[in-house]
């Protein structure tokens, strides 16, 4: 049996959304019998205390934290997001959102103006954009942007900015936005992706290193049958999981070398 707290802060993208992951956990501690508490851990808590916590028993970690060694974690399992895009992988990537009013279509019609980003230690609200755009930077010269912006520290607040004219384009995770897809699409009304980066490994759960092995052993085998139980698949659906894979830690190495790189000149998204 193991004991602590749980928390999904990174994919509690609505209070609809942090319900639906509340519901998939409670049952699973629930058959489990394990005493775990779930909890928002929401904004402006910082998010890298989290992972930080002892007592985690299961939470989201970005991979490029991960694959820097930021915390004391081990990992659990990997969403395999359901969605026809991802290809039945463990995969996602960043879309680049701007107004619809704005009129833009290409990612190079937003040069020259203000981009926001999330947080330096995300690589979808950060370093994926910087890779995506450290061509047009040797191209055109950097700085690409009037300004940059940030840190916004979470999706919706970059939503929010980005909806109040405070910015004019940003970066965020694809399954964050399909879960808004989902479950509010109103959030998303008058704005449209104008590029997507390259795919690159989904966030995982994680465990603080506390957790001892057999109970690690027994949660990662109950994550990766869910897709088999019947009684799971309306919640799985909910938030868009197909099912929970054993993620390769060594897919996520790549992320902490390209994060480290200037990208011929381009060290930071501005």
């Amino acid at each position: 049996m193991a004991a602590g707290i749980a928390s999904f802060r990174m994919y509690n993208a609505t209070p609809a959304v942090a319900a639906a992951w509340q519901a998939l956990f409670a049952r699973v501690f629930a058959d489990l019998s394990w005493p775990v508490a779930i909890v928002p851990h929401a904004w402006p808590a910082p998010l890298p205390e989290l992972w930080q916590r002892p007592d985690l028993v299961c939470g989201f970690m970005c991979g490029l934290p991960f694959a820097q060694r930021v915390a004391p974690v081990v990992p659990l399992v990997a969403p395999v997001p359901s969605p026809a895009a991802y290809g039945g992988q463990p995969r996602y990537r960043s879309e680049l959102l701007v107004r619809a009013d704005a009129g833009w279509q290409r990612i190079d019609d937003t040069f020259g103006h203000r981009i926001g980003w999330m947080a330096r230690h995300s690589q979808s609200g950060y370093h994926a954009a910087r890779h995506l755009l450290a061509p047009s930077a040797q191209t055109h010269g950097a700085p690409l942007f009037r300004a940059s912006v940030g840190p916004l520290d979470t999706p919706m607040r970059a939503l929010t900015a980005l909806r109040d004219g405070e910015i004019d384009v940003t970066a965020l995770d694809s399954y964050f936005l399909d879960l808004l897809r989902r479950h509010a699409p109103d959030r998303l009304d008058g704005l449209h992706t104008v590029a997507c980066t390259p795919w690159t490994p989904n966030p995982l759960l994680v465990a603080s290193t506390t957790l001892d092995d057999a109970a690690r052993a027994t949660l990662i085998d109950r994550l990766c049958g869910l897709h088999a139980d019947a009684a799971y698949a309306p919640l799985l659906d909910a938030v868009l999981v197909a099912r929970f894979v054993r993620p390769d830690p060594a897919a996520y190495a790549p992320l902490a070398v390209a994060a480290a790189s200037n990208n011929g000149g381009y060290p930071e998204l501005a």
